[in-house]
């Protein structure tokens, strides 16, 4: 609030503070704007209401709201000052002083970044001033003239002020969570980070061919192993058991919805099946134990006992998670952990690129495991459909296609230019893109494109990308890349293409 006053006054030397304090009736109700701000920004799956309970159990403290979340969700990965944290806290700030309405938000953030090594100080000379004035006063000795961005080697004091919070923190009241459903957006971005892993580690060729509609349809990420490699299991055996009937198209692009549904329904089927296997939990319970054991079930006792416990619990998971052969799968996920099958996957290396050749063990494997349990199975013939509703979903495939392929070209030409100025590593491939979001700034009214009202001229994707192809160990990179929304190459070429890491189980998308 001082320091708040103080930029204030500086923006506005003729009415100065007093005058902003006169003139601002609503100063509480953007307080409050700016606090949740920051804790929705910080947290980027924390609700309002969330944010506003935890404020007041921490008594309107931002710091000490944002420490009791860590410890509710109880966040392995959150590390004050490391450069994730700190990247967040400094646009948490900045987004709290816009929702605030301050007249100076950068210049406000950036004072309050570069008091953080002085905290210890300031908090001895206000605790004993009590004129506004003096206060002032102090806080003009301790900040530059003109208020500036912190400098880069401010890092190293932004842990100071998490230490100072979780003192603080010591006597702020703790009730748990009894809401799950932004815990459930937690996990929903885990799961998204393990099917991130899976692709990358899925053989480029045989993904765009074969293994993209047996991900989509069936490769959920529970069974008897951890989550990335029961996608890859699921995935595997479900292509070798239930082929597709006709030819399938190359794709280079998941469809971000169909990934996002596959990933909903792993959440599901997850849910179920520990409900299913311990009749005491609630799905609430579930949510939170899925979270504190980053979704692992076989590192538990949950996926250990009766085979037919076992199977009767995989099968409510499958109906839960709309697996098309539910009976099918629970047979074979109760009869397909074996140790060749974990060799198979960690041969060469537990982070790279999978082998055709071990992908076609695999299959062999899985099958003859399945094939042990005695249940026959029959393919699905297609079913009718009514000739209007087969010519719209051809339309709407055509036009998918084109979008594809426009995308498609767009993320091969930028990672073509990142290829270019990156002289260290001089080959790079695009294995799939994993995800678009193809309405970023905008909508702009005024213009309008061939087959679509709504105009945005930014795409944002995601890409995995094999590095050193054609060496042993090629090693899966994920990208991110911001593109013009025109046909336009000189437009695309100015714009961000960069490596990003792999989402961390249990994060929020900062950490």
């Amino acid at each position: 609030m001082v320091v708040s006053a103080l930029l204030a006054a500086a923006a506005d030397p003729v009415g100065g503070a007093s005058a902003l304090v006169g003139a601002d009736k609503d100063v509480e109700r953007r307080s409050l704007d700016g606090l949740v701000a920051f804790l929705t920004c910080f947290f980027p799956h924390l609700t309002d209401w969330e944010a506003v309970r935890y404020l007041v159990l921490a008594e309107a403290d931002p710091l000490v709201a944002a420490r009791i979340v860590v410890e509710d969700r109880r966040t392995k990965c959150f590390r004050p000052g490391s450069a994730a944290t700190n990247g967040a806290l400094k646009l948490a700030l900045k987004c709290a002083m816009v929702a605030a309405k301050h007249p100076c938000p950068s210049e406000l953030a950036g004072v309050w970044l570069s008091l953080c090594s002085s905290l210890d100080t300031l908090e001895k000379a206000v605790s004993v001033l009590n004129s506004p004035g003096h206060i002032l006063h102090t806080l003009a000795k301790q900040t530059p003239d003109v208020p500036c961005p912190a400098p880069v080697g401010i890092a190293s004091s932004l842990i100071r002020p998490w230490e100072l919070a979780a003192r603080r923190s010591e006597h702020a009241a703790t009730v748990t969570c009894q809401h799950s459903w932004s815990l459930r957006r937690v996990l929903l971005h885990t799961i998204h980070g393990f099917y991130l892993q899976a692709l990358a580690r899925m053989p480029g060729g045989e993904l765009r061919s074969r293994y993209h509609r047996s991900m989509l349809k069936a490769g959920h990420c529970y069974g008897p192993f951890d989550p990335v490699t029961n996608i890859i299991v699921n995935t595997i055996w479900y292509e070798a058991t239930f082929p597709p009937l006709s030819q399938l198209d190359d794709l280079d692009i998941l469809g971000t919805l169909n990934l996002m549904r596959i990933e909903a329904r792993s959440l599901y089927g997850l849910v179920s099946f520990l409900c299913t296997h311990d009749k005491d939990l609630n799905a609430d319970q579930a949510i939170r134990f899925l979270l504190d054991t980053d979704l692992n079930l076989a590192a538990t006792k949950q996926c250990s006992g009766v085979q037919e416990e076992q199977e009767e619990a995989f099968r409510a998971a499958a109906i839960a998670a709309w697996h098309p052969r539910p009976d099918a799968q629970a047979g074979f996920l109760g009869s397909c952990w074996k140790p060749q099958v974990l060799s198979l996957l960690t041969d060469n290396g537990a982070q790279q690129e999978l082998s055709s050749k071990c992908v076609q063990q695999l299959a062999m494997l899985l099958s003859s495991a399945f094939n042990s349990t005695g249940m026959s199975v029959q393919q699905k013939q297609p079913v009718a459909v009514y000739e209007r509703a087969f010519n719209l979903s051809m339309s709407e495939g055509r036009k998918q296609r084109r979008d594809h392929k426009r995308i498609s070209r767009k993320v091969k030409a930028a990672l073509s230019r990142y290829e270019m100025q990156d002289s260290g590593h001089a080959c790079y491939q695009l294995h799939v893109i994993c995800g678009v979001n193809v309405s970023v700034s905008g909508r702009d009214w005024k213009r309008k494109t061939r087959f679509d009202d709504d105009y945005y001229h930014h795409i944002h994707a995601n890409f995995l990308v094999m590095r050193d192809v054609g060496s042993v160990g090629s090693v899966p990179v994920l990208f991110f890349a911001e593109l013009s929304n025109d046909d336009d190459g000189d437009k695309d070429s100015q714009l961000l293409c960069c490596p990003v890491d792999f989402p961390t189980p249990g994060a929020e998308s900062y950490f």
